[in-house]
């Protein structure tokens, strides 16, 4: 009883006591350890407001409140002191708000969730470093950020009746110092409440100060047209900074609700960054997705069950293009762009054979090797005919010369042996029986022109360097050569040509 009562009488005199709750308008609360400090009752809210940077709380015991959590100082939080143990509680029985002007986030060390009804709603960035334990309740993150620090775990039993709600544009972060396990308790309160958890294990990797992987959730069918019959009403996005060289895996909780079709006909899909990449089927038994052995991540759901098919491509880029077969390897500041033997990137993409103009699949950043090879998975989803563009950043857009048929498991296409081999005869002629895509189209607008070569010119009147749009023949170095080859094109009109 003492402790409490040096408490109520600091706050009389201290800091004010209003019908809405306690008002901070500059001075300093300091809760012992082993003190519980109680803001109760109808409208038990706490508010900084001021400017006075001394308006705060010293935690090292525990803070309970029944109202919304309010800080109105620019640049500090509430708890200038946040020891080690030391607990909020948010225990109302409405909506209670975390939130306020102040440009600082909020940093707890326990935070728990008991309340009786209703949510925590996040109008701020919150970071905990210690525990979030989850009694009863749920916390909506809205458009903010909710991080765990690289200690932090999570107890209590979450559920659809506790759990984060993260279906805005917020994310869940957890940052990571080393490999290991998490699970982030995360679903959405669209209608019905759902807990749809995702547990990341990191095995090996490289983590930079402050590496975090962040995760939000969507509780609908992803959109893409090769996801039919069987699938999922729901996915994740998974974000990550500063981890490298990493390997990890993943397992996605959701719910028999979410199930179109026929859930044992459900692989865990893998839909950006594209091509689509397919793991492991659903465990029907613990309605689960996993993706083993992920080295990068990106956005997750279920489609339907399907051996990925292989697309393989033979082309050659003219401003590439070094003899006997080969290409040279794009060259950057520091050498080649580029590791092992690739040559340059390039987007392949499938559309469709009646109306071209509509892409049913995309597939960016592929590798093309010095030999002119390039190899993509694609769903086996795909199985009708489909024309094939290729894409390069300082090429001419090429299609193959007619709808490939996608109904084995490996297909094969070589747009370097003749010019009938492209839409148009679009090809370049390199060599005797070898043709390649015309180079110049620097401003992708699909024609090589003034414009392209105007952008070349500037460029080498710079001597400008590096991997640039502008260095046609990819050595690093903008210059005459380059300026050669855009004119070249140019005078002969060349341009894309599609059906």
């Amino acid at each position: 009883m003492k402790k409490y009562l040096i408490i109520l009488i600091s706050l009389l005199f201290s800091y004010g006591l209003f019908p809405q709750g306690v008002y901070n308008n500059g001075g300093k609360i300091v809760i012992g350890s082993g003190v519980y400090f109680i803001i109760s009752g109808t409208g038990g809210n706490y508010r900084n407001d001021t400017n006075v940077t001394n308006a705060s709380i010293d935690l090292l015991g525990i803070l309970k409140i029944e109202g919304d959590y309010t800080n109105n100082v620019v640049g500090s939080d509430i708890l200038s002191t946040v020891a080690t143990g030391s607990e909020v509680v948010f225990d109302g029985t409405t909506n209670q708000t975390i939130g306020g002007s102040t440009t600082a986030a909020f940093v707890f060390s326990k935070l728990t969730i008991n309340k009786i009804s209703n949510s925590i709603l996040l109008q701020k960035d919150i970071q905990i470093n210690d525990t979030l334990r989850f009694t009863n309740g749920n916390i909506d993150i809205g458009n903010n950020n909710l991080a765990f620090g690289q200690s932090s775990v999570v107890a209590g039993n979450p559920s659809a009746a506790s759990m984060i709600v993260a279906t805005g544009n917020g994310q869940v972060k957890k940052i990571w110092s080393a490999v290991g396990a998490f699970t982030f308790p995360i679903g959405d309160s669209n209608i019905t409440a759902e807990y749809s958890p995702v547990s990341l294990n990191f095995t090996t990797g490289t983590f930079a100060a402050g590496a975090f992987v962040g995760l939000n959730l969507v509780n609908l069918k992803y959109n893409d047209t090769s996801i039919t019959g069987s699938y999922l009403n729901r996915y994740w996005n998974i974000s990550q900074t500063g981890i490298t060289g990493f390997t990890c895996d993943a397992v996605f909780q959701y719910l028999s609700s979410d199930v179109s079709g026929t859930e044992s006909n459900i692989s865990c899909y893998r839909v950006v960054p594209t091509p689509i990449t397919i793991f492991n089927p659903s465990n029907v038994t613990l309605h689960q997705l996993s993706a083993s052995g992920l080295t990068f991540f990106g956005t997750f759901t279920g489609g339907p069950y399907s051996t990925n098919k292989t697309l393989s491509i033979k082309l050659y880029l003219e401003g590439l293009y070094a003899g006997g077969g080969l290409m040279s390897q794009a060259q950057g500041n520091a050498g080649n762009q580029f590791s092992g033997n690739t040559a340059d990137q390039i987007s392949v993409e499938l559309h469709d054979p009646v109306t071209y103009l509509t892409q049913v699949y995309s597939a960016s950043n592929v590798d093309l090797n010095t030999s002119g090879l390039a190899s993509i998975s694609i769903p086996g989803t795909y199985s009708g005919s489909y024309y094939i563009t290729i894409k390069h950043r300082n090429s001419i857009a090429t299609v193959s010369a007619s709808p490939l048929a996608f109904s084995s498991q490996t297909i094969n296409y070589d747009f370097t042996t003749s010019q009938a081999q492209a839409f148009g005869s679009n090809l370049k002629f390199l060599a005797t029986g070898i043709y390649g895509l015309y180079a110049g189209d620097v401003n992708g607008d699909g024609v090589v022109d003034v414009l392209d070569l105007s952008s070349v010119q500037n460029d080498a009147v710079l001597f400008s360097s590096g991997y640039l749009l502008t260095d046609i023949n990819g050595d690093g170095v903008v210059d005459i050569f380059d300026i050669n080859l855009v004119q070249n094109n140019s005078l002969l009109f060349i341009s894309a040509v599609t059906p």
